[in-house]
């Protein structure tokens, strides 16, 4: 596993720390493909039941590598064009993650940082992160990660933030409803286990399908959804999953879940 993704097992979850801190955690062509390598590992080990990135050092991840985007200008056009496509691709795998991903942003999340964090399902912020798209204050727009930012940021703010490059601290990310708690500082390691420990306790299966689901169900008209929805009940109430919980609700236990290996289903 290349060493721009520091990977660190922590009881079930895997988490995955972007390793740079020293130019604060780029996302780039190669980080990108390191990170979707380390995704897809902890995806198909059926002891992983949830993944969380963070960054090394004092930043979450600055966003491209602007050393290589100075360089676009010599290279020729469809070189340029296929520049982003491991990053296209990260996006693409989220989409249809198999198990919980919950970002743990530990500093600075800015440009496709603040993209890589919107595409988790679950974004705890440390009272020093910020979050920023400052692309336009450089000539560029925040292209790819409008694809997830504009189903977790009101529309009307997630532009003037594209628009201005205006950055906001950790408590109005919460109030917008992009981050889901906030947390001191020396506490972002505690609140990400306490995350692991409750996604550990519910269905592997409920959460892999719910999650396809979810995000299926999410961009359909509500019609549409609600028909869609009695039909993909139905791995739910046919499977072992619903059973074994029923059971142990009323026998008053912990489910046994089974463990399963995505990597084996179509």
């Amino acid at each position: 596993m290349s060493d721009l993704v520091r990977i660190e097992r922590r009881g079930s979850m895997e988490v995955l720390v972007l390793n740079r801190p020293g130019e604060r955690n780029p996302l780039d062509r190669e980080s990108s493909s390191a990170l979707r390598a380390a995704l897809h590992a902890a995806f198909e080990d059926p002891a992983v039941r949830s993944v969380g990135i963070t960054g090394a050092g004092d930043a979450f991840c600055a966003g491209g590598d602007l050393r290589q985007m100075a360089r676009f200008r010599e290279i020729p056009v469809e070189e340029a064009y296929a520049w982003p496509q491991a990053i296209v691709d990260l996006h693409k795998d989220m989409l249809d993650a198999p198990k919980p991903v919950v970002a743990a942003v530990n500093g600075p999340a800015f440009a496709g940082g603040m993209g890589l964090a919107g595409m988790c399902d679950i974004v705890i912020a440390s009272d020093r992160a910020s979050f920023a798209m400052p692309e336009a204050k450089l000539g560029l727009f925040p292209m790819i990660i409008v694809a997830h930012l504009a189903r977790s940021i009101p529309r009307k703010v997630l532009l003037e933030m594209m628009m201005t490059g205006d950055a906001i601290d950790a408590a109005e990310a919460h109030r917008i409803g992009f981050a889901n708690r906030v947390v001191p500082a020396a506490g972002l390691d505690d609140a990400l286990a306490e995350y692991a420990a409750k996604l550990e306790k519910v269905s592997p299966v409920a959460l892999r399908l719910g999650r396809k689901t979810f995000t299926l169900l999410a961009d359909m008209p509500a019609s549409q959804a609600l028909d869609a929805a009695q039909f993909l009940n139905l791995p739910f109430f046919l499977g072992t999953d619903l059973a074994e919980g029923v059971d142990a609700f009323f026998g008053k236990r912990r489910p046994s879940w089974i463990p399963t290996d995505p990597s084996t289903e179509q």
